[in-house]
């Protein structure tokens, strides 16, 4: 049995059973983010086989902040379904509903930026790493680059399907721009 690194969170086993579960969480934004510390704890083992301690530290960090990544995602994305659920039909409540949901979507957005972030800082690790690593590690490299890029796709693409039907906002700006969007696609 394997187990999380926090104790209280269950077993790997536990994960992918949640993740095939008919529930809004954990999912998508979840994943993308179980990948981005599986990137960094790969880096971090190259690290320590390279002894290079400042790196390791680094990539601990990364691992760290992934974890807590996918506990942030799992609470802003509960929020949304939440919201989702809200009556709809009654002329004078549909305009908070609406409000309540966009919120939602907002903020659910935010750990999954924070995501692309985290995925960006391991792979400039990689690159510095690389030089270092010795041929048997390179391949343990190319699997975190991998794993770190498709966590960071994922949570683009989380940000930009949560975004697409909001209204204009500085807020909504501002991820988009911290997603390399820098105006609207139809």
């Amino acid at each position: 049995m394997v187990h999380d690194a926090q104790p209280d969170t269950g077993t790997v086993t536990d994960l992918l059973d949640r993740l095939a579960a008919r529930t809004p969480t954990p999912a998508g934004g979840s994943v993308a983010a179980l990948c981005t510390a599986q990137a960094a704890a790969l880096v971090a083992m190259v690290a320590r086989y390279c002894e290079l301690p400042d790196l390791v530290e680094r990539a601990d960090r990364l691992v760290v902040r992934s974890q807590q990544l996918m506990v942030d995602d799992e609470r802003a994305f509960a929020a949304v379904a939440e919201a989702w659920a809200r009556p709809r039909g009654v002329p004078s409540e549909d305009e908070q509903r609406r409000a309540v949901v966009s919120t939602a979507l907002l903020g659910a957005s935010e750990p999954q930026a924070q995501v692309v972030e985290t995925a960006v800082e391991v792979l400039v690790l990689i690159d510095r790493l690389r030089p270092a690593a010795k041929a048997g590690l390179l391949a343990d490299l190319v699997a975190a680059g991998e794993v770190a890029r498709a966590g960071c796709a994922i949570a683009r693409m989380n940000v930009g399907s949560n975004l697409r039907g909001l209204p204009e906002s500085d807020d909504r700006s501002r991820l988009l721009r911290r997603m390399g969007v820098t105006k609207e696609r139809d």
